[in-house]
C-alpha cells in the first residue's frame, strides 16, 4: 500500500488508542523498530516528528537501545532530540543480550537521559543468554550501577 495510506491508518489508530490510554491515566507508547522489521519509522527523530503532528499529546516514544544501535548515528543525541517524548526505555546491548555483554557504551546514553530529565521506567528486553537467571542478574547489576545516586 502507499506509505501515505499506511501513515494515515497509523495516525488514526494511535489517536484512538491514545484517547483510551488517557482515560486510564497512562501514555500510549510507540516504538520505532529497525529497518529489518519495518519500513514506517526506524529512527527516533522521524517518529517524534510524526507524533508531534498528531492531536494527542499522550503518545510517547518507547526508545529501544537495540533498535537505536542499528539506526541512530548517536543514541545519546537521538534521546536528547526526542526529549520530553521519551516515554520508556528498553535496555538491550548491541547483540540483544544484557547490557555489558555487547559493545554499547552506556555512559553517553545515561548522560543524555539525565540531561532530558527522564524519570520514567527502564526495562530490559534481552535474550535469555546464556540463561535467563544470568541475563537477569547482569541486567539488575547494570541498572544498579547506572542508576545509583
Amino acid at each position: 500500500m502507499p506509505r501515505e495510506q499506511a501513515l494515515g491508518w497509523l495516525a488514526e489508530a494511535l489517536e484512538t488508542l491514545a484517547e483510551r490510554a488517557a482515560r486510564h491515566g497512562v501514555p500510549l507508547l510507540y516504538e520505532p523498530l529497525n529497518r529489518y522489521e519495518t519500513n514506517l519509522f526506524n529512527r527516533q527523530d522521524e517518529a517524534a516528528a510524526f507524533l508531534r503532528g498528531l492531536r494527542s499529546p499522550n503518545i510517547k516514544l518507547l526508545c529501544d537501545l537495540f533498535h537505536m544501535n542499528i539506526e541512530e548515528a548517536s543514541i545519546a543525541d537521538a534521546l536528547r532530540a526526542a526529549g520530553p517524548l521519551v516515554g520508556h526505555v528498553h535496555f538491550a546491548d548491541s547483540n540483544r543480550q544484557a547490557m555489558g555483554w555487547g559493545h554499547t557504551d552506556l555512559t553517553p546514553i545515561m548522560t543524555a537521559l539525565r540531561e532530558i530529565k527522564y524519570l520514567g521506567y527502564l526495562s530490559a528486553e534481552v535474550f535469555p543468554l546464556p540463561d535467563s537467571i544470568s541475563a537477569a542478574r547482569q541486567t539488575m547489576e547494570c541498572f544498579r550501577r547506572w542508576t545509583a545516586d
